[in-house]
């Protein structure tokens, strides 16, 4: 046999291939969650899960829920959770540089986004990013915030399981790709 085909990665989140392919270096984030933290995600996710008409109201209105979930992933909180440079350099080397649009062309730059997420978002990828978004449950569980906690649950469940480019991906690969310009212009 050769190896595995995949990888096994922290499955709870953290560690050093976190702080790999995130910028969640030197935050609470960089290191893996201990058994009392793994209790408060599974607590959270339960919570979540008894709020069904919550959730319910967030998904009865899609365009509203994916405005809500893009405004959401925007957060400063999430910054931790922008992709590092390593992965966006991954991103253009597979599919290119970003391709500067007109006002009215954002599609194209939409596409752009899409084949370079999904360039980089393997499973194993795809697995610790969830992971790390499902750490912020209990944050907004404990403050009573249930639709943005339905929001990063859902968001969590479709990155780990899917083949998609979630909201929460493409937001974390945008704002990368925006650090990594701003980091790489001024050293040029």
């Amino acid at each position: 046999m050769r190896g595995r085909s995949v990888r096994r990665a922290e499955r709870a989140g953290g560690g050093e291939e976190a702080a790999r392919i995130t910028r969640c270096a030197g935050t609470w984030l960089a290191t893996a969650p201990d058994g009392a933290e793994q209790q408060r995600i599974a607590e959270a996710v339960r919570q979540v899960q008894g709020q069904r008409a919550v959730a319910a109201a967030f998904h009865r209105d899609s365009e509203a829920a994916n405005a809500f979930c893009i405004e959401l992933f925007r957060g400063e909180e999430f910054a931790p959770l922008h992709f590092a440079d390593e992965l966006v350099a991954q991103m253009i080397a597979r599919v290119g540089e970003p391709p500067v649009v007109e006002v009215g062309d954002e599609a194209i730059f939409s596409d752009y986004l899409r084949r370079a997420v999904l360039s980089v978002a393997l499973p194993n990828t795809r697995r610790l990013l969830a992971a790390q978004l499902r750490r912020y449950l209990p944050r907004y569980v404990e403050a009573g915030r249930w639709q943005e906690a339905v929001a990063i649950d859902y968001s969590a469940f479709r990155t780990a399981l899917g083949n998609e480019v979630t909201l929460f991906l493409a937001q974390m690969a945008l704002a990368g790709l925006a650090d990594y310009y701003e980091t790489h212009d001024d050293e040029g």
